[in-house]
């Protein structure tokens, strides 16, 4: 099997951490650094929890103990952490709800890809992605962060992360 689309793909997550951390950045900036962490885990159980309750539903039996493995549980998750997010975006653009939405990505990506890519081949890709990201968010000054210029040397230490997955891939 192919490793080309899943290594895109992980990529692509690594991308998505990048936003999620300068997001999180972001909210930082207007409220305490775990306001902004708590914020984030809601969107990120809701996300994780709708997941699993379209699961269920659709009748993929949930492989927990009860009353995990019924699909009205993860409803319910889902449901109270997305109550507690929109209770503490209070104040917030509403742009930042979707930080943690880039975790469940993330998690889900790293259940799915990882017994393809190896955990190597996946941390290292994702960390490729994240630091492409992280370049374009500094570049930009997303979300408040003070803008940091894209340099030949930070250009090449985002080249040698390259370098090192495709080495981590050619030696599997």
């Amino acid at each position: 099997m192919t490793t080309f689309i899943p290594l895109i793909i992980a990529v692509i997550i690594g991308v998505g951490s990048s936003a999620q951390i300068a997001l999180i950045g972001g909210m930082a900036r207007v409220r305490s650094a775990p306001e902004a962490t708590f914020t984030s885990m809601m969107a990120t159980l809701a996300g994780i929890g709708l997941v699993l309750a379209i699961r269920a539903f659709r009748g993929d039996p949930l492989q927990y103990h009860s009353p995990l493995d019924q699909g009205i549980s993860f409803a319910i998750i889902a449901a109270v952490a997305g109550v507690l997010l929109v209770l503490s975006m209070r104040g917030l653009h509403p742009g930042y709800a979707v930080t943690g939405l880039f975790a469940t990505l993330f998690l889900l990506g790293t259940a799915m890809l990882v017994p393809t890519l190896g955990v190597t081949l996946f941390f290292g890709a994702t960390t490729a992605g994240s630091l492409v990201g992280a370049l374009i968010f500094d570049q930009m000054g997303a979300f408040g962060a003070t803008p940091s210029s894209l340099s030949p040397l930070r250009l090449l230490g985002v080249l040698a992360v390259f370098g090192g997955v495709l080495l981590v891939r050619l030696a599997r």
